[in-house]
């Protein structure tokens, strides 16, 4: 049997709570009851005892526990919100509940199968680069003497990560594009501009 005190309580309710593991009462008196009984024993009361770990009760009161499903949407939306989903980025700075509960056997078992299964590709994760505004400006311009596309939707289709990075550091698309100079209503009008010119030239002929 374990022998407790107030600093090995402390310490084990802070590394579940590192590892995403749900706190609340409900869990604690189903999943880890020497634990409950143990905190019960020395602060009165398993609040007292969370509260004595730094972390904050009503916080923990709330907390849901992770799902596959609850996973799966907080990558979704990380991602649509254009941040950097690499393991080392989420784990250590975003979001470290989610990465460890992510990688728990019972759920995907890695952050590559998380990833993928939110219907992300771990290729293009694994190789995002922080963007700053230089860089995506200066992308901007390479693209554009290229003579590439820049609507929004073209660019979605093959730069995603130059889309998110642009929509992070300039709050929209047309604001990073004017950023670099260009001209954000010829760029948006010049394809539909290009559809009506073929469909009314039947009618002149």
């Amino acid at each position: 049997m374990r022998k407790w005190s107030k600093q090995s309580i402390a310490a084990e309710i802070v590394r579940m709570h590192n590892a995403g593991d749900d706190l609340n009462y409900a869990s604690i008196a189903q999943e880890h009851v020497a634990l409950l009984r143990a905190a019960t024993r020395y602060f009165g009361s398993w609040r007292s005892a969370v509260e004595y770990s730094g972390l904050n009760y009503e916080e923990i009161r709330k907390y849901k526990m992770w799902t596959r499903e609850r996973i799966l949407a907080r990558i979704r939306e990380l991602h649509a919100k254009g941040v950097d989903l690499s393991w080392r980025h989420i784990s250590t700075v975003v979001d470290p509940q989610l990465a460890a509960a992510a990688t728990k056997r019972k759920h995907f078992g890695s952050w590559r199968s998380a990833i993928q299964a939110a219907g992300l590709n771990y290729s293009d994760i694994r190789r995002y680069r922080e963007w700053d505004e230089e860089a995506v400006i200066q992308r901007l311009r390479e693209l554009h003497q290229e003579g590439r596309d820049l609507n929004a939707k073209s660019v979605e289709q093959y730069d995603i990560t130059l889309i998110t990075a642009a929509r992070r550091r300039f709050d929209s698309w047309h604001r990073a594009l004017e950023a670099a100079g260009l001209d954000y209503k010829q760029i948006v009008l010049r394809k539909p501009f290009k559809r009506r010119k073929k469909a009314a030239a039947p009618q002149a002929a």
